[in-house]
C-alpha cells in the first residue's frame, strides 16, 4: 500500500481507512444516511485527495438510492469565506439540502457561520461535517462534526510497512 490514512468522526464513529480516500468519502455519506440525512451536498477544494473523497461520497449516495449530491468544487486551500459563499450559492440552487460534507474544517466553519446568519439550525435542519479535526472543532457553537486524521496511527502503520519491506 502506498500511504495510510486513519480517520474517525469526532462523534466517536470509527472509520478506519488505509490508503483509500474514496472509502472515506463513502463512510461519511453512510454516516449521514444512518442519521436520517437524505438530501446531501459536498463542498470541496480542487485537490486530488478531496476529489477522491468526493467521488466516494457520490458513489455511496448512488448505492444508497439517494439523489446525486449537490457538489460545489473550488480552489484549494479553502477558507472560511469560501464556506460562506459556497453555502449561499448552494442554497440558491438546492434549498432543500439537509447535510453538507466539507473538504476542510475551515470550509465547514464558513458553512456554520452562513447557516447561522440565515437562521438555519445546525444540526437540526442542516448537518455539517468537516475534515481535519482542527482545534476549534469542539469549541465552536454548535460543535463541528469532523473527520479526525489519526496521525499517530498513520505513523505507526507507515513505520510497520517500512520495517516489513526492509526485512524482505
Amino acid at each position: 500500500p502506498a500511504a495510510a490514512e486513519m480517520y474517525s468522526l469526532s462523534l466517536h464513529v470509527a472509520l478506519p481507512v488505509c490508503g483509500r480516500r474514496v472509502a472515506l468519502g463513502a463512510a461519511v455519506c453512510e454516516h449521514l444516511f444512518a442519521r436520517g440525512r437524505r438530501r446531501l451536498a459536498l463542498l470541496s477544494g480542487g485537490d486530488e485527495r478531496a476529489a477522491r473523497r468526493a467521488q466516494g461520497f457520490a458513489d455511496a449516495a448512488a448505492r444508497l438510492g439517494l439523489r446525486p449530491p449537490a457538489v460545489r468544487l473550488g480552489k484549494s486551500p479553502t477558507t472560511h469565506a469560501d464556506g460562506r459563499a459556497r453555502l449561499a450559492a448552494l442554497l440558491a440552487d438546492v434549498p432543500d439540502i439537509d447535510a453538507v460534507f466539507c473538504s476542510s474544517d475551515m470550509l465547514a466553519l464558513g458553512v456554520l457561520t452562513e447557516a447561522r446568519a440565515r437562521g438555519i439550525a445546525v444540526p437540526q435542519q442542516l448537518a455539517v461535517v468537516g475534515f481535519g479535526d482542527i482545534d476549534f472543532a469542539e469549541t465552536v457553537t454548535p460543535a463541528l462534526s469532523t473527520v479526525r486524521i489519526d496521525g499517530t496511527r498513520m505513523g505507526q502503520t507507515a513505520a510497520g510497512w517500512i520495517a516489513d519491506r526492509a526485512e524482505g
